[in-house]
């Protein structure tokens, strides 16, 4: 029987619809990009020369519709159609999923041509085959028309469709399929079988079609069956691969028995009950030394707010069974009162949903997020929105409550990673799980850091599919839009505020007799912020009263602890990191032409060495430092402030009395309400940091006996950051101190040298030649003993620390050392730190050629470390002493008063952009410290000594400031440039449609507003271009500022605001301009890391990094320092300045930028102007100044209005939702004359010469002993 007979008998029982046929639809042609074979690549990289560089990718403009193409960005209402045609498919609504996607192939059809690839179809046809009753003549009518739709069958379509028929026992069907398969499309039974679609129940149902097909006579049948057999054997016969529950354990946890540590004492907060329920896990040696390690991290993954339901459901239990019915559950009144809202808010729940699926055709909002309520029981749904509501407690600068739109797109956003999380659990099988733990051993063992097998690992898994190693790869899983995560947040928060009830006492107004009422827990309002009218949702006084006793703030994801595995290695730009989790190598926020760029360069094989360094780092084994641990802990559960230990916090402070002129007077009133503000502020902000400090402990307690791994991402500039958050090495200094290398390694000679320096830098003695800084930890020995034998008790010279915690670690390390007998034979396990002397000025000074500046940051040789800081210092007190001689006031208050403390943040933060505001700010705080300043004069002396500071760095860094104006400069002109492209279209420039200015636009209707015509007048809302640069290493980097565009989204709450996905949003151009020196420089220090850390890894070095500080064990630092002292010259031996005006060159070759040309009013002629020249450094201090004074004044009278409740508008609109436009550049007001006259026209994007390099030479880096110490 042929397939398309079994066809006709299947539509021969069917009720006789009609079958609706489609013309063949023209598929939009997508521009592509030439791919990139790598193997030819390893190829012609190695045959190079070393400073060549690879041609650089390039896009097409954002805000064209080439780049919409190529970037395949889903408009807005397709991927709110796309997150409802999924949610229908989750929750077996398959005759809507049906409806949808008719309508979208009739409305849509460029588009559906365009994002409809063969996941998405194979996931809509597996929901016809998944249902209880599969619909199988749907499912045969849906794979009829993919080739009309253009979409083309694979493996997983058929083992979808065989799926379907064979829980159907349609037997006959099922081998027609499977023969057509085979025959006519050339897929291998093996490849179908693998398919993620098919579970082991599944697998199953093909051993029974071979067995029910046995008496056939057919010779071809007979041999497929053969090959089934064989395959389905393979899977779940004696030769079947092990599964992960019964596999040989490749590994053991440390059977290291618990030692009897003290509970944590609580702060009863519940996202920190919440951590502990996670990793309840890991407490229990004896289960914990049983498991296979990669299978206990699984379980760690895939832990979610579902625990935290069952927890609450055990508990209540218990509690019966001891009788405890009074209290029905023997917790704390909160959780008691979370139980009630539970109980309360599920029966709400199960009515919407009823609600939901007898919706008619007007309820267009049910319709909308009925489905999603589908996706999950009804009892997670309720968890995850009270914790979310109470996660968010004065969160937002709102007191005692939260914005709206933040709730309710939190609420939704939750809602949405816990179906994700769930999904991830049912779609894992053996087969995958064994393929991810073969890569896993591979990287394991070390060998994917060889580059040649590296690149055909990821080329074998390009060929067979597999490269993300993720069960979800082949299925389709939209991001829900935020206006989905609203919408399903906004249902979920509203019945909760139904729900949510506390029980007050209270008397009855009639009788007078006591009793219970139950008010609201949660109301919605509307509050003043900044002036503006605000959607929140507060918390009830009782409510705060009781979070006060027991606060909830910053619950962690269940998902983002340590590992205790090594990470999945980064093999393509999202695949890597956690296990069951996809992470992308970067982090990336509303920049969709960022991803666009990391996916083209992930598959040209490009980011091959970046992702190598993130999985150097991620393969770093930790552990936690047991002797500083107990410290740590004794201290905590002692309640005292110790150490940056805040203390425990136990009742309010007192308010201040309010003046007498309270009523009366609305500065008064101003003031005292800002005081009040001002202490619960400072309370919050201690009870945030005592919960923050309980993660950690928490944490570290969990992992006392393991192991942990960090996995690694980074931002968009290349810098490398863990992914846990709770507890890692780039955390402050307890984190530091808590966490050591897991490998041990003896010190020798020269390590034990670099553990007393490395005591000394930490003690803040690090100002000295390596030699007094020996001599400085000898002299301390006994300081260092009665540290580690009474750390609590003793005379406590380690808490006098720069670091105090991270002193007492070494403190441990050199004691136990010296102890041993013999040093140099120790065992050491800590991390030796190896820190740049401000490492930006380092670049830059490199990029210069800089002299001066090389010296001032140890890039040229010295007998002690040059300290920037104190040669800035020296040069403003210079100045200083000049100006109070000739009689300046200012000059003679500060005389004397300059130090290296009051110039330090400022040095520092100067090659990262600061403005000349931020530097007065920073200046100011230190002066305020300065006992003998009088107070009324600091404001105008912060200023006075900011400008000091930055002419005494202009003069010290003379070359440094020349590269970054250029790169000031080059930025300024590409955010304001158009492509050439989009010029013709508008008919601007020639070799486009002919078009006048004046009928670009239409004349706007009456009442419209009149729409701003598009010229080189007028440019700016076309002004697209983001600055894009490329790093040494391959990495592109796309600067994400744009002006923020608004979205008006209604929700059961509230009108909310949001991005707008689909807004054409022009560049902010002076954020581009004055954040791409600060950006340029964290790239390349991010490159210097990524070197370093790979080529460490190659010479058998433990590698961690914090940013420029770098770290290993103490026997290994000579090496380590010599591996970045060469990383570092074979960086600046490239010519990066040229290759990025090359690069710029290239990129924006056929741009051009606005230029307005004054006209003489005399003579006609035009002026000779540079349009893009830069303004003086004295104007730009002016200009800072004069516009913060006048923000400050605007937002004292906004917020006396507030007070009052005056003067706001009514427009609700929220920060966290919609980004800040912060420092927007205005049009500039050319000098006005009776007659002034222009000339606009479009010119060539241009850029200035590069600065003359200096006579530094990079090689002096090589001798210079502290460069990096």
């Amino acid at each position: 029987m042929s397939l398309s007979l079994a066809r006709q008998v299947i539509r021969s029982q069917s009720l006789g619809r009609p079958f609706v046929k489609y013309a063949a639809l023209t598929p939009t042609i997508l521009r592509t990009c030439a791919h990139y074979n790598t193997a030819t690549a390893a190829k012609e990289e190695t045959s190079k020369e070393p400073n060549q560089q690879l041609k650089p990718i390039i896009f097409p403009n954002v805000g064209t519709e080439s780049f919409n193409v190529a970037a395949r960005i889903l408009p807005s209402n397709l991927a709110e159609q796309f997150a409802i045609l999924k949610a229908c498919i989750s929750s077996g609504l398959m005759v809507r999923a049906a409806r949808i996607m008719l309508e979208l192939y009739k409305s849509k059809p460029d588009e559906m041509k365009v994002f409809v690839d063969i996941n998405i179809y194979n996931s809509f046809l597996n929901g016809f085959a998944s249902v209880p009753k599969p619909m199988t003549k749907e499912c045969l009518d849906w794979f009829d028309k993919m080739k009309t739709y253009g979409v083309t069958a694979d493996a997983n379509t058929y083992a979808i469709i065989l799926k379907g028929f064979l829980k159907k026992n349609s037997f006959h069907t099922a081998r027609a399929i499977l023969s057509e398969m085979k025959i006519n499309e050339n897929l291998s039974i093996e490849d179908m079988l693998s398919s993620s679609y098919l579970n082991k129940e599944d697998i199953v149902l093909f051993r029974k079609l071979v067995s029910e097909s046995q008496g056939s006579n057919s010779v071809d049948i007979q041999k497929l069956l053969s090959e089934l057999e064989i395959a389905t054997n393979k899977r779940l016969g004696d030769t079947a691969e092990v599964t992960m529950e019964n596999a040989t354990k490749s590994g053991t946890v440390s059977a290291e028995l618990m030692e009897d540590i003290p509970e944590v004492r609580p702060t009863r907060s519940v996202g920190v009950q919440f951590l502990q329920e996670q990793l309840s896990a890991l407490r229990d040696p004896n289960t914990s030394a049983k498991m296979d390690p990669y299978e206990l991290q699984l379980s760690l993954e895939y832990q979610g707010y579902e625990m935290a339901l069952q927890r609450l459901l055990y508990t209540k239990e218990q509690s019966i069974e001891r009788g405890d019915t009074l209290n029905a559950m023997n917790l704390t009144p909160l959780k008691k009162i979370m139980w009630n809202w539970h109980e309360n808010l599920v029966p709400l729940i199960e009515e919407e949903i009823i609600r939901c699926e007898a919706a008619t055709t007007r309820e267009t909002e049910r319709k909308s997020y009925g489905p999603f309520l589908k996706l999950l029981p009804t009892e997670t749904l309720s968890i995850v929105t009270i914790l979310e509501l109470l996660r968010l407690h004065n969160s937002s600068g709102i007191g005692d409550g939260m914005k709206t739109a933040r709730a309710v797109i939190d609420v939704g956003k939750a809602v949405e990673m816990e179906y994700n999380a769930m999904q991830m659990k049912k779609r894992s099988n053996s087969n995958l799980m064994a393929k991810r733990h073969d890569v896993h051993t591979l990287f394991s063992s070390g060998k994917l850091f060889n580059m040649a097998l590296r690149s055909a690992q990821i080329e074998a898994e390009k060929k067979s599919g597999d490269l993300a190693m993720d069960p979800n790869l082949n299925d389709w899983n939209p991001v829900w839009p935020s206006s989905i995560r609203a919408k399903v947040g906004s249902v979920l928060t509203s019945l909760l505020l139904e729900a949510a009830k506390i029980p007050v006492p209270s008397r009855d107004p009639e009788t007078g007799l006591k009793i219970i009422e139950n008010i609201p827990a949660f109301f919605h309002t509307y509050q003043y912020v900044h002036g503006k009218r605000v959607g929140i949702i507060k918390y009830s006084e009782q409510l705060t009263e009781m979070i006060s006793r027991e606060p909830i703030r910053d619950t962690l994801h269940p998902r983002l602890l340590p590992m205790l595995v090594h990470p999945r290695p980064w093999l393509s730009f999202n695949s890597g990191g956690y296990l069951s989790t996809k992470s992308l190598c970067m982090r990336i926020k509303d920049s969709p032409e960022q991803l666009l760029y990391l996916q083209k360069a992930s598959e040209q094989d490009r980011l091959a060495k970046v992702l190598a360094g993130l999985d150097v780092l991620g393969s770093t084994r930790w552990r936690v430092n047991k002797d500083v641990f107990k410290v740590i802990l004794e201290v905590w559960n002692s309640g005292e402030k110790f150490a940056d230990i805040p203390p425990l916090v136990e009742g309010h402070a007192p308010l201040p009395p309010k003046p007498a002129n309270y009523e009366t007077d609305p500065k008064a009133k101003f003031n005292w309400v800002s005081e009040v503000k001002q202490l619960q502020t400072n309370e919050k902000n201690n009870h945030s940091l005592r919960c923050d400090v309980n993660y950690k402990v928490e944490t570290a307690r969990a992992f006392l006996n393991l192991p942990m791994f960090f996995p690694h991402n980074m931002d968009f500039r290349g810098r490398a950051y863990p992914m846990p958050p709770t507890l890692n090495h780039l955390g402050n200094d307890l984190c530091r101190g808590l966490l050591h290398f897991e490998e041990a390694k003896p010190l020798g000679e020269r390590g034990w040298k670099w553990l007393k320096i490395h005591l000394a830098n930490l003690y803040g003695f690090d100002k000295h030649s390596f030699s007094e800084r020996e001599v400085f930890t000898e002299n301390h020995l006994e300081d260092v003993f009665d540290s580690v034998d009474n750390p609590l008790t003793g005379n406590k010279w380690w808490v006098k620390a720069d670091s105090p915690w991270q002193c007492l670690a070494a403190c441990y390390e050199v004691a136990s050392a010296v102890r041993s007998g013999n040093p140099e034979e120790f065992k050491s396990h800590l991390p030796i730190h190896q820190d740049g002397t401000c490492n930006g000025l380092q670049h830059y000074a490199a990029l210069g050629g800089d002299l001066a500046g090389a010296r001032a940051v140890n890039l040229m040789t010295g007998d002690k470390p040059a300290d920037v800081y104190t040669g800035v210092a020296d040069m403003v007190n210079e100045q200083i002493n000049k100006q109070a001689a000739a009689g300046d006031e200012y000059a003679q208050l500060l005389k004397g008063n300059v130090s290296r403390k009051v110039v330090k943040q400022t040095v520092m933060t100067n090659v990262y952009g600061v403005t000349f505001v931020g530097a007065r700010a920073q200046i100011e705080n230190r002066l305020k410290e300065i006992p003998d300043l009088p107070k009324n004069k600091v404001y105008a002396l912060s200023g006075y000594l900011a400008k000091a500071v930055f002419a005494s760095l202009g003069e010290m860094f003379h070359g440094a400031h020349k590269i970054q104006d250029w790169l000031t400069d080059s930025a300024r002109r590409i955010s304001k440039s158009v492509p050439l492209e989009t010029l013709q279209e508008n008919g601007l420039v020639p070799g486009g449609p002919s078009k006048s200015e004046t009928t670009l636009n239409d004349k706007p209707k009456r009442g419209k507003k009149k729409k701003l015509t598009f010229s080189a007048r007028n440019p700016s809302a076309n002004q697209m271009s983001s600055v894009i640069w490329t790093t040494p290493l391959g990495l592109p980097i796309v600067q994400p500022y744009r002006r923020s565009g608004k979205k008006q989204v209604a929700t059961l709450l509230q009108t909310i605001f949001i991005e707008d996905p689909d807004a054409s949003r022009p560049v902010n151009s002076l954020k581009q301009s004055t954040a791409f020196p600060p950006n340029f420089i964290h790239s390349l220090d991010a490159t210097h890391m990524l070197m370093s850390a790979v080529a460490c890894h190659k010479k058998g070095m433990t590698f961690a990094s914090v940013h420029d500080s770098y770290w290993t064990h103490a026997c290994d630092v000579d090496s380590m320092n010599e591996v970045i002292r060469d990383q570092f010259i074979e960086l600046h031996s490239q010519p990066i300045m040229e290759n990025l005006l090359n690069e710029f060159k290239e990129r924006y070759k056929n741009f051009r930028v606005p230029v307005s040309t004054p006209i003489d009013p005399k003579t006609g002629d035009f002026q000779d102007i540079d349009p893009f020249a830069l303004a003086d450094s004295s104007s730009l201090f002016e200009n800072d100044a004069e516009n913060e004074k006048r923000t400050k004044e605007e937002e004292q009278k906004n917020a006396i209005k507030a007070i009052f409740g005056l003067g706001a508008d009514e427009a609700e609109e929220d920060e966290e939702i919609i980004d800040e436009v912060e420092g927007e550049e205005k049009p500039k007001k050319l000098a006005s004359s009776n007659t002034s006259k222009f000339k606009y026209t479009w010119e060539p994007l241009t850029f200035m010469p590069l600065p003359e390099k200096g006579e530094f030479d990079i090689n002096e880096v090589k001798k210079s002993p502290y460069f990096f110490h």
